[in-house]
């Protein structure tokens, strides 16, 4: 069994400049650290075929941050050093391990490997002079455990390439290397391309990690490499706390990967471009784009003013709910739907739901915590100086109760909305509480009729099983 191969991540091949920009990218996103066997990616499903004699406990591609791909001559670790993104590579027939393999017992031929990682169907119409760059990190032995680089035109597979080995770091680590090669003039307008990544492994006990891995592969035509210079645009360079900015990159040459980061934010997109990065933090923020691209690095960076958003805070005093603090304006919302009208700082609802409003403080709006209102009996009305509360025993009853003794017997009527009655009886003055069967109830409002000998109160009650 090998040793474990931890690597770091190279981000998302996407280059923006026309005369540079790659016609097709892959780069493996996703942010597995188990590792999978099976990857379907922005350009679709990868394959992985038997090509060859096969053991039972064969070498296996797998995708994801065991293994992660880096700047070449860098060394590797995985994704926890920054989660930059994952790889395909070979490892165990059982675990994903990073590009760290089993080289087999020498004997029992279990672990002869003769595997290869296919891309999706990449279509090359309009396209000439095609070529492909890649970085990757590869050891084994010699040409007996080995990866190659295959190409189908449509029709048939043939080597494109057989990789050389790349150093070895003093950790033992694998040092990423960057490779480019031009594909058969077969490739030019040629709607049905597809490449591969084929491993053999002859299971004779020997051979060194790492195994093999590739991240940022990309195709471009020909004449587009130049040398890379930074840049990229922000849709504003100031933003409301809590909101999102769009950036896309204008890097200049030919671009292999990208990755943004920033301080005191978001982004679903760190490798790709345009991103849309959203700000949780009030103060400066600073943006950074970083490319790859013919072995070298650049940089640019922009700085963000991110405002203060409000978050205001709701009180409610019987039925009224009231915002705390002074604010530019103030809309209501009642389970997400506007409330028309409801342009106060105070609201005061009739309905169940949950109540929400936004309001504005030197441009920037915020949004409150939900306060969730269920009608009840005790919210709405005082009967003979007397509260009454409505409690749920079980599904499909409900039980009234006053707070204090009674002085006489009531009689209870309740009806829908509409009118019709669904519940009379007398509520003698002993009982402690009244539960009521509500299994043929609908969802909605009903009134409650409660009377005595010298008055009577009609209370509104919002039923939902």
């Amino acid at each position: 069994m090998k040793k474990l191969i931890l690597s770091a991540a190279l981000p998302l091949l996407l280059a923006i400049a026309a005369q540079a920009q790659p016609f097709w990218v892959e780069n493996f996103t996703t942010s597995s650290t188990t590792g999978s066997t099976t990857y379907t990616g922005p350009n679709g499903t990868w394959t992985i075929t038997s090509v060859g004699s096969e053991g039972s406990r064969a070498n296996t591609w797998w995708f994801g941050c065991a293994e992660s791909g880096n700047v070449a001559g860098a060394c590797g670790t995985d994704c926890s050093g920054g989660t930059l993104g994952a790889t395909l590579h070979v490892s165990t027939n059982s675990t994903d391990l990073g590009a760290a393999y089993d080289a087999g017992l020498g004997f029992t031929g279990a672990y002869v490997t003769s595997k290869r990682a296919e891309s999706p169907v990449i279509n090359c119409t309009g396209r000439t002079g095609i070529t492909m760059t890649f970085y990757y990190i590869e050891n084994g032995d010699a040409s007996i455990d080995d990866a190659k680089v295959d190409y189908y035109d449509g029709s048939s597979w043939t080597t494109l390439v057989n990789t050389p080995k790349t150093p070895v770091c003093s950790s033992g680590q694998g040092q990423w290397a960057r490779y480019s090669i031009a594909l058969p003039a077969s490739a030019n307008g040629n709607p049905n391309v597809k490449i591969g990544f084929h491993w053999v492994n002859n299971d004779d006990a020997a051979g060194t990690d790492p195994s093999f891995a590739v991240d940022s592969i990309s195709l471009r035509t020909s004449g587009s490499a130049s040398t890379i210079a930074a840049a990229f645009t922000a849709s504003d360079t100031v933003v409301c706390q809590d909101s999102c900015l769009r950036f896309t990159s204008t890097t200049t040459g030919t671009v292999d990967s990208m990755r943004w980061s920033a301080t005191g934010a978001t982004i679903a997109t760190p490798t790709a471009s345009p991103a849309n990065i959203c700000f949780a933090t009030a103060g400066t923020a600073t943006v950074k784009l970083k490319v790859y691209g013919g072995g070298s690095v650049d940089s640019t960076t922009k700085t963000i003013r991110v405002k203060n958003s409000p978050h205001p805070t709701v009180t409610n005093s019987g039925m009224t709910l009231s915002v705390t603090g002074t604010y530019a304006s103030y809309q209501w919302y009642r389970s997400g739907t506007l409330i028309t009208g409801a342009t106060n700082s105070s609201y005061t609802y009739s309905f169940p739901g949950a109540y929400t409003v936004m309001v504005d403080s030197g441009g920037c709006k915020g949004m409150s915590v939900a306060y969730n209102y269920r009608v009840g009996l005790n919210e709405l009305y005082n009967a003979y100086n007397t509260e009454f509360n409505i409690t749920r025993p079980s599904s499909g009853t409900i039980a009234i109760a006053p707070n204090t003794t009674l002085t006489e017997d009531l009689f209870i009527t309740i009806t829908t909305y509409t009118g019709k009655t669904v519940y009379s009886a007398k509520y003698e003055q002993s009982a402690s509480q009244i539960t009521i069967n509500t299994q043929n109830w609908s969802t909605g409002i009903y009134f409650i009729k409660i009377s005595g000998s010298n008055q009577a109160k009609v209370l509104k009650y919002y039923y939902q099983d």
